[in-house]
């Protein structure tokens, strides 16, 4: 297998979300004095994750404002917002609130952008503040023409460390003869969830739904199932895009675009995505990999390299916007890896074992609960993933 010339841009990441690592970046930006754990200049910035994408909705916009501590929460959802899609024809989309999620507004379930089309993010708060995003049109991606699944063993790792052996995914595809096309690739994996809650040195409140410390601390920890069909969603630990600047109008044969642990033997369930970013996106997500370069880590990335490329504030011109407007087509493909022990060279995989007590009511105690309600979120959905098989 060959790979083609081209540019490649990859960052890679803890195990935390892209938003929560970078809200950890600007905590901890070395440009930004530090006393008692408090920035001296206690700036919180508006911080938007908006995407728009051509596969039916809902699309969603979250908003929220940065933290100004070290400790403690990493961000205030805003609530009550109005938010909505314009396109370049007039047409009007406006998001919703979620019930169950503060700060997050959702489309209608039916709603998806049109390769062609540009769409500008509006955004008002509750306070009259009022941010609008550039029009970004939106660009056909290619299609996924091949994937290869390879186990992969890195040798600098000792056996027995997770980061060993892996399976690498890779992928061709056409480039179109038109500049200026930028690419991404994201995944997600979805796995049956038993346990819904887990409860270190406390229980959990079936009224407030979340554990709680009695004031007698404990060191137990009390594991609670799920009251239903449930599942576990992990994603993309890497930011992983390519322009076309060098290899315009070429095949690109064997890009690597994602590398997934050896956490069991089980088939593993993958969703990939091949996505058509804007220059804005590409941009935005490149800064980031050139700060991470000139500086060693995530922590010493300014906080200026997360400010927006396409979200501008038309009440306070001066103010600065965290995050960027995603708008982008995609390719997708479901697939199953299989990981049996006989194609992984003798490696082993790397499982996590549960800790803990499972919790039961105790015999006699009326009206008590011991499973806990899946809610759809980040991290777990009570919805089956699309092509998942039993």
């Amino acid at each position: 297998m060959t790979n083609l010339p081209y540019t490649e841009i990859i960052l890679m990441k803890n195990k935390f979300p892209i938003y929560f690592i970078l809200l950890l970046v600007l905590a901890g930006s070395c440009i930004t004095p530090i006393t008692d754990f408090t920035q001296v200049s206690s700036l919180s910035f508006l911080s938007v994750e908006a995407s728009l994408t051509d596969q039916a909705g809902p699309q969603k916009v979250r908003l929220y404002m940065s933290s100004e501590r070290l400790t403690g929460a990493y961000f205030t959802p805003i609530s009550k917002a109005k938010v909505y899609f314009l396109d370049e024809k007039g047409v009007r989309e406006d998001l919703t609130e979620s019930s169950s999620s503060k700060g997050t507004y959702v489309s209608s379930t039916t709603f998806a952008g049109r390769v062609g089309g540009s769409y500008t993010l509006n955004i008002e708060t509750a306070e009259g503040k009022k941010y609008k995003s550039v029009a970004e049109t939106m660009k056909a991606a290619p299609e996924i023409e091949n994937v290869i699944t390879r186990f992969e063993i890195l040798d600098n790792y000792a056996k027995g460390d997770p980061r060993r052996a892996g399976f690498n995914i890779y992928l061709d595809f056409q480039d179109p003869n038109t500049l200026g096309d930028n690419y991404q690739w994201y995944w997600k994996h979805y796995q049956r969830a038993d346990i819904c809650e887990t409860c270190v040195g406390g229980s959990y409140d079936f009224f407030k739904n979340t554990c709680v410390m009695p004031r007698v601390p404990t060191d137990k920890t009390l594991n609670y199932k799920c009251d239903g069909d449930c599942w576990d969603i992990t994603f993309s630990t890497d930011i992983n895009i390519l322009s076309d600047a060098y290899l315009n109008g070429q095949r690109v044969t064997g890009k690597l675009v994602a590398r997934l642990p050896f956490d069991g033997i089980s088939p593993y369930y993958l969703q990939l995505e091949q996505r058509s970013i804007t220059a804005n996106s590409y941009n935005y997500y490149q800064g980031l990999k050139t700060q991470t370069q000139s500086n060693g880590t995530l922590f010493d990335v300014p906080a200026e390299t997360r400010f927006s490329y396409n979200i501008k504030s038309t009440t306070n011109p001066e103010e600065k916007i965290l995050g960027v407007f995603d708008v982008f087509a995609v390719r997708r493909k479901i697939f199953y890896i299989d990981r049996s022990l006989s194609n992984t060279q003798g490696e082993l995989p790397t499982t996590k074992k549960l800790e803990g007590d499972i919790y039961t009511c105790p015999i006699g105690l009326a009206n008590c609960k011991e499973l806990v309600q899946c809610y759809d979120g980040l991290y777990r959905t009570p919805f089956k993933p699309a092509g998942w098989k039993e």
